[in-house]
């Protein structure tokens, strides 16, 4: 029991170095591979309990996933000096084909109470349908996914390069980003639920 917080300390220092570690400076996706790459933040009155999940899905092919973001633990750091954000830099390998970010999910609560763990009030779904393209041996950028969980709960996407490359260089350990292709998506998804 005594050894349980060196455990923790140790599993969260390895849960920092894991991308960089993989990725070995580089944004060579593995052969045959394509990468995307797109951040997921939030805007709400308490971000330390909120969540989101986002499902994506083959358009030529039968591959689907769910990426997920604790607004309460994960940070986009940007470049230094920027202000970080609550958030996730999320990096998909992929086969080359066609993918649709499918929908969106979020649980939020802005006034937690006492109970800590489980007390989630907001919930709310966002049907995204965003196509994109995947190539081989190519990374492309898709850009901010921002879940308002305020007053009227959407997701607005929009175009945080600057501060997305920042997270990559500085996190990832990434100096070289000039190969990355820019489909950064806008407009707004409001809530479907």
């Amino acid at each position: 029991m005594r050894h349980l917080p060196t455990l923790c300390a140790t599993a969260l220092l390895a849960g920092c170095t894991t991308m960089a570690d993989n990725l070995h400076g580089s944004l060579t996706p593995p052969a045959g591979l394509g990468y995307a790459v797109f951040s997921m933040t939030v805007r709400t009155y308490n971000p330390g309990y909120a969540t989101a999940n986002l499902s994506w899905h083959g358009l030529d092919n039968g591959q689907h996933g769910i990426v997920y973001a604790n607004f309460g633990t994960d940070t986009v750091f940007g470049e230094e000096g920027m202000t970080p954000v609550d958030g996730k830099l999320q990096l998909l390998a992929l086969p080359p084909g066609r993918y649709q970010l499918q929908t969106g999910y979020a649980r939020w609560n802005d006034d937690p109470g006492d109970d800590l763990v489980f007390n989630y009030k907001g919930y709310a779904s966002f049907r995204l349908d965003k196509p994109f393209e995947v190539r081989t041996g190519e990374t492309v950028y898709l850009g901010q996914l921002r879940f308002n969980l305020d007053y009227r709960p959407d997701v607005e996407f929009g175009d945080e390069q600057k501060r997305d490359f920042g997270h990559m260089r500085r996190v990832w350990k990434i100096n070289d980003l000039s190969a990355i292709r820019l489909q950064p998506f806008s407009g707004k998804a409001g809530r479907s639920n």
